[in-house]
């Protein structure tokens, strides 16, 4: 721990807060909260794997929670197909050029961030081949999750337009995240992308993981949701863009 900085614990200790009380409230969102903060200081390599330990037992702590709304038979093939595309987001992010990668990331959190308030009640049922297309859905939720540790509103997106009831969509999605996140866990260890400092920051983050539960918990059935969406993408958008700011290659 001595090689940590006293500015990158502190900012492992906001991002994780940040994020997880959004996970536990919403069911997902972890990683659009925490990832961005976490890449105003660190590699994407660092920030995924720094997050990723703390993010998936968090989401084995709302599955257990929200156990009994999982539609176990629905979500099972969707996660199954995540899993696959969460080996191979660790591929990309073990190869892939950090500036690149970071800017993709933040690129898509903004787009992705919007989507989260879409609200597609009106084309229920209009998806054709849904057994089909969720888990594609859950493969390319589950590539992006496994390289840039964002991507849940897409599947969220189609669980309401299924008619997922929001107590049904907090415990599969949980179940789904659980499943994602272990086998990019599994994944990062022939990748090399475990360190010495990456486990040690990874162990920082499971206080702050703790507390975010509590308060998520807390705030899940009492706070309006509206709300929490706003402030939660007023901290998206803004690192989002300090990111890109910073990234790009200015004249």
């Amino acid at each position: 721990m001595e090689n940590q900085t006293v500015l990158e614990i502190l900012v492992v200790v906001i991002a994780t807060l940040c994020g997880s009380t959004v996970l536990s409230t919403l069911g997902f969102g972890i990683g659009m909260v925490a990832t961005p903060i976490l890449l105003l200081i660190f590699d994407p390599q660092t920030a995924i794997v720094t997050l990723s330990p703390a993010g998936t037992v968090l989401s084995a702590l709302i599955a257990w929670r929200n156990r009994d709304h999982i539609l176990m038979r629905e979500t099972l093939p969707i996660a199954l197909l995540g899993m696959a595309g969460a080996f191979t987001g660790v591929y990309v992010l073990s190869t892939s050029d950090d500036q690149l990668l970071k800017i993709a990331i933040v690129t898509l959190i903004i787009p992705l961030t919007i989507l989260s308030f879409f609200n597609p009640t009106n084309l229920k049922d209009r998806i054709p081949f849904p057994k089909l297309v969720g888990p594609f859905i859950g493969y390319l939720v589950g590539l992006m999750l496994g390289s840039m540790a964002i991507g849940g509103p897409l599947l969220v997106i189609f669980l309401i337009v299924r008619g997922w009831k929001s107590y049904a969509i907090r415990g599969s999605m949980s179940f789904f995240l659980l499943c994602v996140m272990v086998c990019a866990l599994i994944g990062f260890v022939p990748a090399g992308l475990y360190g010495e400092g990456r486990v040690a920051l990874s162990a920082v983050a499971f206080v702050p993981m703790i507390a975010g539960f509590w308060v998520g918990s807390r705030l899940a059935n009492r706070m309006n949701e509206n709300l929490f969406r706003k402030c939660s993408v007023t901290v998206i958008v803004l690192s989002s863009l300090t990111v890109i700011i910073r990234e790009l290659p200015w004249p």
